[in-house]
């Protein structure tokens, strides 16, 4: 460390790189590069994989990876999103990270397809390898499910209030919203009833700074909490490209949706600002 950098400058440009790494393990996997993904591993790494199987050094590691990924990926992605980064030590880090498996074209599959790693990495040599890896599944209890159409009806409103905000068009924004509907906004004002909904909307898209601006929103941990309600989590970014590089959102929201008459409405809306690391 020079001595113009603090500690915390040193952390955070850790936290930096072990995200980029994070995105590298995203990469490599996406693109059956096995010797790309190998590289991330210390020789003496250990790597328990999401089916519990535990391999032992990268030797173990590399014959595994070079049965296992070459065709592993066909018609379908993945998603790695970094969601914790500490630093037990000044020369280890634990990264925790969200996973999940996608379709081809990057929707999530039905039932959704969900790991929880974590890593823990070493700096070798000048730059940060994986010592320890284990991967767990996400298994979905049975009463918390939503059939496939109602889920890809609540990410298509969520998408018009993307699509919305992104072409200043305060009518897609509010197109789903119920006439009871309360929002609290990323500045904590609440509001309630649609009209008043409406009425911030349209003043807010005229300021310079929501006029410009763009936004990615992805919808995680759809649960189904009795047959015409359902909660789910949405995370933002400036851009898709921020999010799949794994950077962290921006913004996270709490959405609540009611079905009336057959159709789904976004009856609240909760939305946090992240604080920068």
């Amino acid at each position: 460390m020079s001595p113009i950098e603090s500690p915390a400058t040193a952390a955070s440009r850790d936290a930096d790189r072990l995200t980029e790494l994070v995105a590298a393990i995203q990469r490599t996997q996406r693109a059956e590069d096995v010797d790309g993904f190998l590289a991330l591993f210390a020789t003496d790494a250990v790597w328990v994989n999401g089916a519990g199987g535990r391999l032992l050094g990268v030797e173990e590691i590399a014959d595994f990876t070079r049965k296992a990924l070459p065709g592993g990926m066909a018609g379908q992605s993945v998603r790695y999103d970094v969601t914790d980064v500490r630093f037990p030590a000044p020369d280890v880090a634990i990264a925790s990270v969200d996973q999940e498996y996608l379709t081809a074209d990057g929707q999530s599959f039905s039932p959704r397809r969900e790991g929880r790693p974590t890593y823990v990495w070493a700096r070798r040599d000048g730059d940060w390898r994986i010592v320890h890896g284990q991967n767990t599944g996400v298994i979905q209890p049975a009463d918390e499910t939503i059939a496939p159409g109602d889920a890809a009806t609540l990410r298509d409103i969520v998408a018009n209030v993307e699509r919305g905000f992104n072409e200043n068009d305060a009518e897609l924004l509010i197109r789903d919203i119920a006439p009871d509907a309360r929002i609290v906004n990323a500045v904590g004002a609440e509001l309630i009833g649609r009209e008043e909904i409406e009425t911030s909307t349209r003043k807010a898209l005229l300021r310079a700074h929501l006029r410009d601006a763009t936004a990615h929103y992805r919808l995680d941990g759809i649960v189904l909490l009795a047959p015409d309600v359902a909660v789910a989590h949405k995370r933002a970014w400036s851009t898709a490209e921020a999010a799949d590089r794994g950077d962290a959102p921006e913004m996270t929201a709490l959405y609540v949706f009611a079905r009336r008459d057959g159709r789904w409405w976004i009856l609240r809306r909760q939305n946090t600002l992240v604080a920068a690391a």
